[in-house]
Formats: C-alpha cells, structure tokens, sequence
C-alpha cells in the first residue's frame, strides 16, 4: 500500500495506493476506486476491500472524501453529496496520469453511502467502465425515507430547515454544529435497526473505530443530503455493467433490489450473500469473502 495525494479542485485528497504484489513494469492493470461510506475512511471498509482487489491482481485506489479523514476541506466532516460525487471523477482523474493504469480499464466500488456517489458518478463520467457496490444507499433517499421507508414529508422539511438555521448561524458567527452520524449507545441503535446497533459496533468500539472517523457530519450538510438522489435517471444514464452486492438479512437491500430494477445497464445483477447483514459487509471475513467471489469475477470479465 502506499500513501497518495491528488487535487479536486483547491482541495488535495489523501489516498492510499493498493498494488497487486507481483506488478510488473511496463504492464497496464484494470483498476478500481474504492468508495467509502458516510462518515468513513480509507483505512476502514474501503481499504479493506481495496487490498483484497490487489490480491486479486487489480490496482485498487481508496482514499478520503473532501473535507474527511486526511484530506483537506474545511469545515471538517462537510458531508456534501455533489463533492462525493466529484472526488471519484476527481480520482478518476489521477489515475489516468500513472503508467501502470489501464485508463480504458477503470472501475469503481462504493460501500454504502459510497455505493449512491459510484452509481451517481458513472451516470455522468463514463470513463467508469464497471460499477460494484456493497450494502449500496441512495444517501438522500435514507435521510428522506429512513432505513425502512417510513420516513415522511414533514420529518425531511424539517431536516432542511435544520440545516439552513445552522448555516445562518454559523454565517453570523456561532461554532459549526455538528449531528452524530451513528448511534451513541448500541441500545441506542437497537431501538432504531438491529444495522444500527452493528453501526455503533464498527463506528464506535475497537472493531473498526478510527480517530479521523468521529462519526458525525455538519448539521449544514442536511439541506444537501435532503435534497440529494443518488439514482436520478439511472433508467437512462446508468448504462455500465452493474453488479450490486447485499446481505440478506440488510435493513438496505431493498435499495439495491431498487436500483437492479431501475438501471439501464445491459449486464446488471443482483447478488445476495445469505447471511449478511449491512454491516457486516463490512469487515466479518465470511461475508466479505461472499462479497467478493461476487465481485472479482464481474470486474475480471467486464474490465
């Protein structure tokens, strides 16, 4: 692995660099970007399944989002959906500048939230030739609808408004507010979703925590997010392969079973690890290794 910068705009992203151990000079490789969810970085779910894809024989680039983890960006934790989406162009953008990459070989995989900025990404930079995702969210459709659809009309009013009063009193002068991006208790998240109790598991105990992870975001970033689809027009502008990864027992995987319908993609599919909640796709090795034997054969044929 090794550790990289590249620009989005004025901002320089923080990335590590995954190779496969037997790289050859002179070769050009098939390779993906790694997307990690809301609220992640690089060093978590993201980097772990970039480091099996080295395994695999991929070039495989995770990194930290704008304003996240070790990238520059302030305020800090501005979880802005139109950004996310950039930084993966922006990504795209490196990669096609080193000699071992196969510009005409690029592929991405988004985990979660990152799963909805890879989709909203191929829609526009065709360049991303092949789109994986694991436990995929549409981020703005979760925070309109909730994890099981019985979010309302009024609860996502309510969030815009959150976020402009934020806004208008950070811009007279008032600290940043922040929310928290998972549960502060796993009772806490029992009572939501039993994925929640596993989020404050990874997000917030030694199974996973990160101290450039502090699992909140800016309160501002609600009006965003709110307002955010991360599948608009995949009827007509998502036409790359597509293979979309879920647990069974996932809270989320009627997300991905919507998105298999709606893609205009010719080779789509939907593969289910039996078993697997949302979470642990994550990290548990069974389920990763689930995930992957999904996932290396679909980019190997379409990379």
């Amino acid at each position: 692995m090794h550790p990289v910068r590249f620009a989005n705009q004025h901002l320089s992203l923080a990335g590590h660099l995954h190779l496969p151990a037997d790289l050859q000079a002179g070769v050009r490789y098939p390779t993906i970007v790694c997307v990690h969810p809301s609220g992640g970085v690089k060093e978590q779910t993201a980097g772990l399944y970039a480091a099996h894809l080295a395994k695999a024989g991929f070039i495989a680039l995770a990194f930290d989002a704008s304003y996240q983890g070790e990238s520059e960006g302030e305020p800090r934790q501005l979880e802005n959906p139109h950004v996310r989406v950039d930084d993966i162009s922006a990504a795209v953008d490196y990669l096609i500048t080193l000699a071992e990459v196969d510009p005409e070989r690029i592929g991405v995989l988004g985990i979660c939230a990152g799963g909805g900025y890879a989709t909203a990404a191929a829609m526009m930079d065709t360049r991303l030739k092949a789109i994986g995702t694991v436990s995929a969210v549409n981020y703005g459709q979760m925070y309109r609808q909730g994890w099981d659809k019985r979010g309302t009309p009024a609860e996502s009013l309510a969030l815009r408004d959150l976020a402009m009063a934020a806004r208008t009193a950070e811009a007279t002068g008032a600290a940043i507010q922040y929310l928290p991006t998972t549960p502060l208790s796993r009772e806490q998240g029992e009572q939501l979703h039993p994925d929640w109790a596993e989020a404050f598991d990874y997000y917030r105990t030694p199974r996973a925590r990160h101290d450039n992870a502090p699992s909140r975001l800016t309160t501002r970033s609600l009006a965003q997010l709110v307002t955010f689809d991360a599948f608009h027009q995949a009827e007509l502008f998502l036409t790359q392969p597509l293979l979309l990864v879920a647990g069974s027992e996932a809270g989320t995987r009627w997300m991905s079973e919507a998105l298999h319908q709606r893609a205009a993609s010719a080779h789509k599919g939907l593969f289910i690890v039996e078993g697997a909640t949302h979470i642990g796709l994550y990290d548990q090795p069974q389920w990763v290794d689930g995930a992957l034997t999904g996932l290396i054969p679909f980019f190997r044929t379409h990379l």
